[in-house]
């Protein structure tokens, strides 16, 4: 039987709105992703998809029922913990790069361990090691500026990576892209899943990128339905 990295169970999530009518996003919805698997979440916008990865990650916390990783309810996870649980079990990817354009791009993805305290010679070489795996082995004295669209978008990958994450969280990763460019850069992401044995939450408008993932699911009326 496969094991179960993540679990949602029983999750609502709501709003209040100016009028202070509350606004149910998410309602009774449950998820579960097996280890080494990739899970595309589609629906339309403002169906939620970014608020399902927001709770995933533990950047929000859902109104009622439980997000479990390897089997460990998040909300019981104390400061530490879940610090933990954010910086290096999860590995998060969004639409826009979010590169600091004052760094070169290893500097932008060795930062996340430097953070950590990492000698800045080893943060450097695990930066390295990942930039050659997206194929930006020669740019990585480059400016962020100095990359084109897809490849600031493979180092954001890289940068996801580099603290050696268990689960990937990918918000619309190719949305800000042509479709010949996001494929190739898709295509990069996931042969990296697949190498590391990672397991990936993918919410995407992207049909054919959805049909690239293992399970599809749209979102819909709150609840999440297997296409």
């Amino acid at each position: 039987m496969a094991e179960i990295i993540l679990e949602a169970a029983d999750i609502k999530k709501s709003f209040t709105q100016p009028d202070r009518e509350r606004l149910v996003i998410l309602q009774d919805l449950c998820l579960r992703v097996e280890r080494g698997s990739v899970v595309a979440v589609t629906g339309a916008s403002g169906s939620g998809k970014s608020t399902l990865l927001h709770l995933l990650g533990s950047l929000d916390v859902p109104d009622s029922g439980r997000v479990c990783f390897a089997g460990d309810d998040i909300a019981a996870f104390d400061r530490r913990r879940l610090a933990a649980y954010r910086n290096r079990d999860i590995g998060f990817v969004f639409q826009f790069h979010y590169l600091m354009p004052e760094l070169t791009v290893v500097e932008n993805v060795a930062a996340p361990i430097l953070i950590r305290a990492f000698r800045r010679r080893e943060a450097t070489a695990v930066a390295s090691e990942l930039l050659a795996a997206v194929g930006l082995g020669s740019k990585l004295q480059a400016m962020p500026y100095q990359l084109s669209g897809g490849e600031k978008q493979r180092a954001a990958i890289a940068r996801s990576l580099v603290n050696g994450p268990r689960l990937l969280l990918a918000d619309e990763p190719t949305g800000s892209l042509d479709w010949k460019t996001g494929e190739s850069v898709f295509a990069v992401f996931k042969r990296l899943i697949r190498e590391r044995e990672l397991s990936a939450v993918i919410a995407t408008h992207n049909p054919q990128l959805a049909e690239m993932c293992d399970r599809k699911y749209l979102l819909h009326g709150g609840k999440l339905e297997e296409i």
